[in-house]
């Protein structure tokens, strides 16, 4: 039926069956229901949206953000395996050093052992002439 083929009191009938259609819809406890579960999802994506917002924000602060900070630990890992190596050569190095030492001295007591026999020795013979 078209607009013109019907009369004011049939509009009006439609009209109110339609709205107690859509008041009944309203009143349904599944439509209930459905709208706050709605509404919780709405909300829960607002929520999602703000901790996303503060984890980029963590990530990718340039001051102290986890990027930073993994860099700055790479960093100070790779700097302390180039301190490690400098300190075995350090290490290797001081090794040698002090074998060296232990040969020199080993060296120097043995040479003034053999000038203190020498001298003993000499000391005899001036004293038993």
């Amino acid at each position: 039926m078209e607009t013109g083929d019907r009369n004011n009191h049939q509009l009006v009938q439609e009209l109110l069956t339609a709205f107690n259609s859509f008041k009944h819809k309203l009143e349904d406890p599944n439509y209930i229901q459905m709208e706050n579960s709605i509404k919780q999802i709405i909300d829960g994506q607002k929520d999602m949206r703000e901790d996303i917002s503060d984890l980029k924000r963590q990530l990718l602060n340039p001051y102290d953000g986890v990027i930073v900070e993994t860099r700055r630990n790479t960093e100070h890992r790779e700097n302390a395996e180039a301190q490690a190596i400098i300190n075995a050569n350090l290490i290797e190095e001081h090794k040698t050093i002090m074998r060296w030492k232990s040969s020199v001295t080993r060296i120097g007591i043995a040479i003034l052992s053999s000038a203190g026999a020498v001298i003993a020795f000499i000391i005899s013979e001036f004293i038993k002439k």
